[in-house]
């Protein structure tokens, strides 16, 4: 009896009770809440204990936005501007500098940021961002545990604390995912919204294309070229010949050799760099995974009819198959938890899963410190297994317990 204690407390997460679903997220809030508030109490002005922005990934579209707004679009790339106006937005003429590595459609998006100061501006973005964020959540699970989960999840702090955009990807991806089946033209266009993030759409075209969606695919590729077109018109053919010529600096200095940390990337590329191979042999690794997790997120929508399945594949595929996906990224998890959690409350969970989604859900708290002082890259291992887990599901020998339907 004592042997099958250690494996039945993982197979089976009998700890895992609704109960404790219901208190323990707020109880991540509260720690999260205290700590957010010493650490601003630590701060000084808009910089804080570290030396870094107050939302610190928010000052390159703050920074870019004013460029933009005084008639400089062009010069978001370049670096001597734009650092000087990010010391200017937080008055600390110490501050490093944080590049700007989106094309020109994102200034569509961001051009309004500067309008207000930058912590208006900042607070604003969090607030909105946030709000489409748990938007798409509740349309997911609109249960109220499941909201609290969302709220308290790992991820969601990561991209608040960075003042990233994750809420934003999250929830246009989110929005194509819910709208697909019924609404493709509108899928087509939030798919297509998604292109300020290109490195996103390497899986989402191979996939409309394999699934033969082809008025989704009409509708994403003509919201992708007007937003092109658009950004050409308003701010120039200097802003996109900018943005193609600092391609070269992002792939080199950012990605391959590690610019932000490898422990901040959290992909299969960065966990091959981490361990010293070579630039080649991380694409190479990164190519093969990415590969894999094609052919498996297309396996899983032709081989089941279920939608949260089909989703799920979807949003894990679309991390594991770029090499440049940040900590703060990892807050996308939240879609495919919240679709298998309520797959194994409809249906039951396989041995096994209920811990899964323990351990990806908190996996945003210690991925980067991991990889950083362990030299372990958990995050990639652990999409894998998250998608193992879809496939695995969309099986139809697999065995799962009814009852743990009525326990979740």
């Amino acid at each position: 009896m004592a042997d099958s204690s250690t494996p039945d407390f993982f197979r089976d997460a009998p700890w895992l009770t609704r109960r404790r679903l219901a208190v323990y997220p707020k109880l991540f809030l509260l720690v999260y809440v205290v700590s957010a508030l010493v650490w601003l109490l630590r701060s000084k002005g808009l910089v804080d204990p570290a030396g870094h922005p107050i939302g610190a990934d928010f000052i390159d579209p703050w920074s870019a936005s004013w460029l933009t707004l005084h008639g400089a679009p062009s010069a978001v790339y370049d670096i001597a501007r734009l650092w000087a106006v990010e010391r200017s937005a937080v008055a600390d003429p110490a501050v490093g500098f944080a590049g700007f590595h989106y094309p020109p459609v994102y200034l569509l998006i961001i051009t309004p940021l500067a309008l207000i100061p930058y912590a208006w501006s900042l607070l604003a973005w969090t607030v909105a961002t946030f709000a489409a964020y748990l938007g798409v959540m509740w349309k997911i699970d609109p249960e109220r545990d499941s909201l609290w989960l969302a709220i308290a999840f790992p991820g969601a702090l990561v991209n608040l604390t960075n003042g990233q955009n994750g809420f934003l990807t999250l929830a246009l991806l989110g929005g194509a995912l819910l709208t697909l089946e019924r609404r493709p033209i509108v899928a087509g266009v939030m798919f297509g919204l998604m292109s300020y993030k290109p490195q996103y759409g390497l899986l989402v075209p191979i996939f409309l294309i394999a699934t033969g969606r082809w008025r989704t695919i009409v509708s994403a590729s003509v919201t992708v070229l007007l937003l092109a077109a658009l950004s050409f018109a308003i701010f120039g053919a200097q802003t996109w010949q900018a943005f193609f010529s600092s391609i070269a600096f992002t792939r080199h200095v950012v990605l391959e050799q590690g610019g932000s940390g490898f422990e901040k990337l959290q992909s299969a590329f960065a966990a091959a760099r981490l361990w010293g191979f070579s630039v080649a042999t991380a694409y190479t690794f990164q190519a093969a995974i990415s590969l894999l997790a094609a052919v498996a997120v297309i396996w899983i929508w032709r081989r089941t009819p279920k939608f949260d399945l089909h989703a799920a594949a979807l949003a894990t595929g679309v991390l594991l198959t770029t090499p440049y996906v940040m900590d703060y990224d990892l807050v996308i998890l939240a879609l495919p938890i919240a679709w298998l959690a309520l797959e194994g409350r409809r249906s039951g969970f396989m041995p096994y899963e209920k811990s899964l989604l323990v351990f990806v859900w908190l996996l945003p708290l210690f991925a980067r410190s991991l990889a950083g002082h362990a030299m372990i890259p958990i995050s990639p291992l652990a999409m894998i297994l998250l998608l193992a887990d879809i496939a695995c599901r969309a099986l139809p020998i697999t065995q799962v317990d009814e009852g743990d339907a009525a326990n979740a």
